[in-house]
């Protein structure tokens, strides 16, 4: 009886153990709300903003992980896509049209020769840090930007320019944000910031006016 008094008294302690742990790490957890705008204050959309913290290391990325860029309506969809490194991309065409699809950037050159509609090349992974410029051969309006990623934490803007960054744990971040007109030469905009709790806030402005995304008329 006394064994399982001592058995029970352990199972108890390991238990709150447990649930501490688990309220710790929430209570841990926090928001970073970022705006975007451009030169001349107006909202910026297709904007990515990451963070890297300045102590502690990663975690370790996902094997698994995988993501699509679809060829629609004559144009690569998403226009922008933020991944970690080491994730693999699917290119499917939904286009009536053939496409090709190619990148000559040193972060990641590849090509996919010409593919009908309805066909899914297997994936292209994208192992290393850096911007990826995607192109289709056949039709040269068509392109879309990766940002490939040490960090898992990040985020593109919606339309409003508005950023929402799920940080693990308080401390003190690198955050830059990084734009398609940037390109692969231009940094990324940063900041060091201490965050703390649920409602931290940061402003990036650029210094330009985003040009128009291309299209088949212009």
């Amino acid at each position: 009886m006394f064994r399982s008094f001592i058995h029970n008294t352990a199972r108890k302690f390991l238990i709150a153990c447990t649930l501490m742990t688990g309220i710790n790490a929430v209570a841990m957890a926090a928001d970073l709300h970022v705006q975007l705008t451009d030169k001349n204050g107006n909202p910026l959309s297709d904007a990515v903003v990451f963070a890297t913290p300045l102590k502690g290391g990663l975690p370790p990325p996902d094997a698994n992980a995988r993501t699509t860029i679809g060829q629609r309506d004559m144009q690569f969809s998403p226009y922008v896509t933020a991944i970690r490194a080491g994730t693999q991309i699917e290119f499917p065409n939904f286009d009536k049209m053939e496409h090709h699809v190619k990148s000559f950037s040193a972060a990641k050159e590849f090509e996919i020769k010409t593919y009908e509609k309805g066909v899914t090349p297997p994936p292209v992974t994208f192992d290393k840090t850096g911007v990826v410029i995607v192109y289709c051969l056949l039709h040269n309006w068509m392109r879309a930007y990766v940002l490939v990623l040490d960090t898992p934490y990040f985020s593109k803007s919606e339309t409003d320019g508005s950023v929402l960054l799920k940080l693990p744990a308080d401390g003190e971040y690198k955050i830059e944000a990084w734009h398609p007109q940037l390109g692969a030469i231009k940094p990324a905009l940063q900041q060091t910031t201490q965050v703390s709790g649920k409602n931290g806030f940061l402003k990036f402005q650029f210094d330009f006016v985003p040009v128009p995304r291309k299209n088949k008329q212009s």
